[in-house]
């Protein structure tokens, strides 16, 4: 029975790691690019760990590279760590299947903390990939258990239809492997509704679909249903002629005509059996799939036989001789050897014949010799087992007068020992129970205190978030009173100068002059000054916008401002926006006033929920482990902010060194 199903979800992965790329070349070139352009340890490592999944099956040696890579920028990453496991469960699939499934394990414990729909899909792929391993050691039962008690489950709570679709075909495939066909029935309706809308470039997992249940039909000798699907098939296989995949739409054309050859076998249909078996035979060769060959071309040679071209049937069987595939297993020599004895004999020519029966015996002597000898072995092991029964029995015997004299001693023995192991099973276990009563108590007291530090916390955390908002509410209002109010005062002084000095025609007076530009010079103050209290670039255009803005306002001729935006597809909200607005704003006002830098780096990413901000300065660095209390206000402010999204900050700088890096990540709504 066919087993593909499991290989296809690892194939899906790849291609969807690899999709926005036309050629494994251009693939690779982007990982290494984002590696190298990029200042975020997590973009790194997640970029190494697929450089090492790319590289698994063609250069172990550079996976594994790569893979310690990705560890090594992981560790301040508890998503990443996770991470890793699963990609060194994938390193040993197929090389160290207790391995594999030790990481593949790992894996799901370090990804259950997290509730992304990213986390529910890394781990249903650990757990399938997890069940490929028990079903390459023939346990169906521990490969069907993952599936779905565990691989389902999650699978739903990602919420992609392919990947789940994918599931379901996988369980159906291995109820087929143990001939349970009607329990696959279910799992394959669910696998092909959720594979109807899937794009154009994965057309071949309804094919497998389809394939897949004409060949549990065919199983269940439901020949109509069976064709139905088979007809679906080959529809869809001419509707993906002309489509651009990540996989060889070929494999599956082989595979229509192998299930669609069984079809007419068992249907008595031999001639559209032929043309389809010349197909299959044609596919498997160009595909250099032996093993697909052997199997296809066996049939054919017994349609041959029955419509009696014996010459093209003993050509097939004798091409089949020298297939290494055939000819490594001795039960497919046998088997061989036997049909070409049998085909000689129907054809009358004794001598071929007799020669190829006498390989048959031969072969089958020396596994019936092999057979015996095991068979020899067993018995003589049964026979001195038997004789050292016979001994034991006699001296059994002899002693059971003895031991009955002794277990009449021993009896008393045991009810007085029984009696004292009574006493102190009862004291044990009242030493315990007042022990555990004791650390419950202490337990529930650490609980209480926990429970209050995180209330303490928390109200902490809702003051400075009123705190932040007040002054925010308040730094609004004072812009707008400034520029409506006092901005507007100063524009009508202005205009009433300026009249008055063109109604005296006084154009000589230089003081007046100085007065209007001096007004003038207020008013673009006044607006500066508003401006930096409201941030209306962010209001009107975004955060990117108004941080831009920001860094080009900042550069000067002795200051170089750089400002880069990656990955970020969907802004925060504007109240989050407002925050991060404020704290990059704090931060590059503390590396222009204190730090006299030359040059400034902002780069801002976001991955999932996590909203990265890293600022990097060559000025003089400053002591960032000060005490709290001795900080200054703008710090202060800045980590306050941080704390409100639930973020760290992490300032790398020392005193009279050159150089200062904060790196930020804040839990956002996107």
């Amino acid at each position: 029975m066919k087993t593909y199903c499991f290989i296809l979800l690892l194939l899906l992965t790849a291609a969807r790691s690899s999709a926005q790329f036309s050629t494994p070349d251009k693939y690779l070139d982007s990982l290494n690019q984002l590696i190298s352009k990029t200042e975020s340890d997590s973009i790194r490592s997640r970029n190494y760990f697929l450089l090492a999944d790319y590289w698994r099956e063609q250069d172990t040696v550079k996976a594994k590279a790569y893979l310690e890579k990705g560890k090594a920028f992981a560790d301040k990453y508890p998503y990443m760590k996770a991470m890793y496991y699963s990609y060194l469960g994938n390193y040993y699939l197929g090389i160290d299947n207790t391995k594999s499934e030790i990481n593949y394990l790992k894996a799901d414990k370090e990804l259950s903390v997290f509730k992304t729909k990213e986390a529910y899909q890394e781990r249903a792929g650990a757990w399938h990939n997890y069940a490929l391993v028990q079903q390459h050691q023939d346990d169906h039962k521990g490969a069907l258990d993952a599936l779905i008690n565990h691989v389902l489950p999650l699978s739903k709570k990602a919420g992609d239809k392919i990947w789940l679709g994918t599931e379901y075909i996988s369980i159906a495939t291995i109820f087929m492997n143990i001939k349970q066909y009607k329990k696959a029935i279910p799992y394959l309706n669910q696998g092909i509704e959720h594979f109807q809308n899937a794009p154009r470039s994965q057309y071949f997992l309804l094919v497998n679909a389809y394939l897949t249940a004409a060949d549990n039909y065919s199983g269940l000798e439901n020949y109509k249903q069976t064709k139905k699907y088979l007809d679906l098939a080959k529809t869809l296989l001419d509707r993906s002629k002309n489509i651009v995949s990540h996989y060889r739409i070929e494999v599956f054309q082989l595979d229509y005509y192998k299930c669609a050859t069984t079809y007419f076998v068992a249907t008595k249909q031999h001639q559209k059996a032929l043309q389809h078996a010349d197909e299959a035979i044609k596919l498997a060769k160009e595909l250099n799939d032996n093993y697909s060959l052997q199997e296809i071309a066996f049939d054919k040679h017994t349609i041959l036989i029955e419509q009696k071209r014996y010459p093209e049937a003993e050509k097939i069987l004798i091409e089949l001789v020298n297939l290494k595939e055939t000819t490594s297993l001795t039960q497919n020599r046998l088997k061989t050897f036997d049909a070409l004895a049998s085909l000689y004999h129907t054809t009358g020519n004794m001598a071929k014949a007799y020669a190829w029966l006498k390989k048959s015996k031969s072969l089958g002597d020396s596994l019936s010799e092999s057979k015996l000898k095991t068979d020899i072995s067993n018995l003589e092991i049964k026979y001195k087992t038997v004789e050292k029964e016979k001994k034991i029995v006699s001296l059994n015997a002899a002693n059971e007068n003895a031991n009955n004299k002794i277990k009449q001693n021993l009896l008393l023995n045991w009810l007085l020992g029984l009696i004292s192991v009574f006493l102190l099973v009862i004291i044990i276990l009242g030493w315990f129970f007042y022990r555990n009563s004791k650390k419950l108590a202490a337990q529930k007291e650490l609980y209480h205190q926990q429970q209050l530090r995180d209330i303490e916390r928390q109200r902490q955390i809702d003051v400075v978030q009123v705190m932040l908002e007040t002054k925010e509410d308040e730094q609004n209002r004072v812009a707008r009173d400034l520029h409506d109010g006092l901005g507007g005062m100063l524009s009508t002084a202005k205009v009433n100068l300026t009249h008055y000095t063109q109604e005296k025609n006084n154009n000589t007076d230089v003081e007046l002059d100085n007065i209007v530009i001096q007004l003038e010079n207020a008013i673009t103050e006044l607006r500066r000054i508003a401006h930096n209290m409201i941030p209306g670039m962010l209001l009107k255009l975004g955060l990117e916008a108004a941080l831009r803005d920001l860094c080009d306002t900042l550069s000067t001729q002795n200051l170089d401002v750089v400002f880069q935006w990656l990955n970020i597809q969907t802004e925060p909200p504007v109240q989050e926006q407002i925050t991060i607005y404020r704290i990059v704003q704090e931060a590059l006002a503390n590396a222009v006033k204190h730090a006299n830098a030359k040059n400034i780096l902002l780069q801002c990413t976001q991955s999932e929920h996590i909203f990265f901000i890293t600022i990097d300065d060559d000025g003089k660095g400053f002591n960032a482990d000060k005490p709290v209390k001795n900080q200054g206000m703008g710090l202060k402010n800045m980590k306050s902010r941080v704390e409100h999204l639930n973020g760290t900050i992490e300032i790398l700088s020392k005193e009279n060194e050159q150089g200062t890096s904060i790196n930020i990540e804040l839990h956002v709504n996107s």
